[in-house]
């Protein structure tokens, strides 16, 4: 279906199937939650009997991994300031950018041409990260026209460029990047020989209001950690360093 034939009520029921499709005790009521919404108001919406609310269509685009054209759709029919403002600051990031953003195989393409027998050719790309071939192709043309992949010296690398977007559009769009990653990391834990993977968790009790500092503490972690292994001998292979910390108790009404 082309976005021009999308409505924002197709757009929240295609976003409410796949969450149930990924658990099947998913409920309406956590949909709505998530999306900062009555369960109620949302089971309108879907069933086409009221609109959503200027605030309600803000809210679903900072809590959705939308495409720019996504969200034009859900803000169409809201002509005010701030939601013009809104559309305006997510359309400048082209979509190039979008797809950048929001997939992990653009990081992984980067990080592959710091290996020594990187090739510039996208059937190798596809081979090295079990991707399609046109899926490796588009990747490669998208990072040279967004000028962070470049010949230098017969030799592609990374520009070191850096792409910055606003930091909800940022948050909204790497949703599904960080998805993507979860599903990786799963797909390791099953087919991966234990020795060239690493799985580990710790459980805590805290107080909420360190999660700052644990956060800054996580972040040079994993650029300390990076750093020395780059440095260490040439390389040869992409890894993925995955940290998550999140709450698994919760105070609810009381």
């Amino acid at each position: 279906m082309s976005h021009s034939n999308l409505t924002s009520q197709q757009i929240l029921a295609r976003e409410l199937e796949i969450r149930i499709q990924r658990n099947p005790r998913y409920s309406l009521r956590q949909f709505a939650k998530s999306l900062g919404m009555s369960h109620t108001v949302l089971s309108l919406v879907l069933s086409g009997k009221r609109p959503l609310s200027t605030n309600a269509a803000i809210k679903i685009t900072e809590k959705l991994a939308l495409s720019p054209e996504e969200v034009q759709v859900l803000m169409n029919s809201h002509p005010k300031k701030q939601i013009q403002k809104k559309i305006e600051s997510y359309t400048s990031v082209d979509l190039e950018t979008f797809e950048l953003i929001s997939n992990w195989i653009h990081y992984a393409i980067l990080s592959l041409f710091e290996t020594a027998d990187a090739v510039f050719d996208h059937v190798w790309v596809a081979n090295r990260l079990n991707i399609s071939k046109a899926d490796a192709k588009d990747a490669l043309a998208r990072l040279v026209k967004l000028e962070l992949l470049a010949e230098t010296n017969g030799r592609w690398r990374q520009t070191g460029k850096s792409i910055k977007v606003e930091n909800t559009i940022s948050t909204a769009f790497t949703r599904n990047f960080h998805r993507q990653l979860l599903d990786k990391a799963l797909h390791s834990l099953d087919n991966d020989p234990i020795e060239t993977r690493n799985f580990s968790s710790m459980t805590m009790a805290i107080d909420p209001k360190h999660m700052d500092y644990a956060i800054e503490r996580i972040r040079d972690f994993r650029r300390q950690l990076t750093a020395e292994l780059e440095a260490k001998g040439a390389p040869q292979e992409v890894y993925n360093l995955t940290v998550q910390m999140y709450p698994v108790s919760s105070r609810g009404s009381l």
